[in-house]
């Protein structure tokens, strides 16, 4: 009975990467819900702010980055993230994968 269930779970998380990735392919060609729209324009507003942004990072993974905005349109946002010690670096990050802003 339990390597039912452990099948189960097994196929749960398969399952689930699928949806992901359709959910990905879905926003990616603008057939998905609107809600980065506006995050665009929040984020644009918050541009040389150091604020804290969550960011789906993979499968499942979620992790908050501490970091400075310094350009962001409709889709995307660069910033300058902390990296420990006095280590900085720039990257860009796609608005579909920001789950919060927090404003330091």
């Amino acid at each position: 009975m339990e390597y039912f269930g452990l099948f189960a779970f097994i196929m749960v998380l398969v399952l689930m990467g699928k949806v992901s990735r359709l959910e990905r392919l879905l926003r990616e060609n603008g057939i998905g819900n609107l809600r980065a729209a506006g995050l665009g324009e929040q984020v644009r507003k918050q541009i040389g702010r150091t604020v804290e942004l969550t960011v789906e990072a993979g499968d499942f993974d979620v992790c908050g980055k501490e970091c400075r905005i310094l350009d962001a349109d409709e889709d995307w946002a660069l910033v300058l993230a902390n990296e420990g010690k006095k280590n900085e670096c720039e990257k860009l990050i796609r608005l579909d994968s920001v789950k919060s802003i927090k404003v330091k």
